[in-house]
């Protein structure tokens, strides 16, 4: 069976050693990005199955990754679960209609759940 490979794009440090071990503790394979320019990078190169996808971070957010990503043939049907703390309506629309496949808000959901939430998408 071809391992599931997950493509981490967060700036937060703390977080992506979290979430890369909860993945790893169900046989993903998980690649790490701290920002959105070598997030595009790793996906043109690695091209994994799900990217889970912060909005906020610094020089170019998630927005644009998102954007970009959809825009590269080679890209474009990478599943992408965005993952923030951005609660708003509008941020939560703006990612959909980017193309996200998901939107979860860190601070309502358990670690868990956001593994699990993530997991439906491979």
């Amino acid at each position: 069976m071809k391992k599931k490979i997950l493509l981490l794009i967060e700036d937060n440090p703390l977080l992506t050693g979290i979430y890369k071990t909860a993945f790893e503790k169900k046989s993903v394979e998980v690649l790490l990005a701290h920002d959105g320019e070598s997030g595009i990078a790793l996906a043109q190169n690695e091209r994994p199955d799900v990217i889970v996808l912060d909005l906020l971070m610094p020089g170019i957010d998630g927005f644009e990754v998102l954007q970009r990503l959809k825009k590269d043939a080679q890209t474009k049907d990478i599943k992408v679960v965005v993952l923030t703390i951005l609660t708003e309506e509008k941020a939560k629309a703006k990612a959909k209609k980017l193309g996200a496949v998901d939107y979860l808000i860190k601070s309502q959901l358990k670690l868990q759940e956001i593994v699990e939430r993530v997991l439906a998408h491979f």
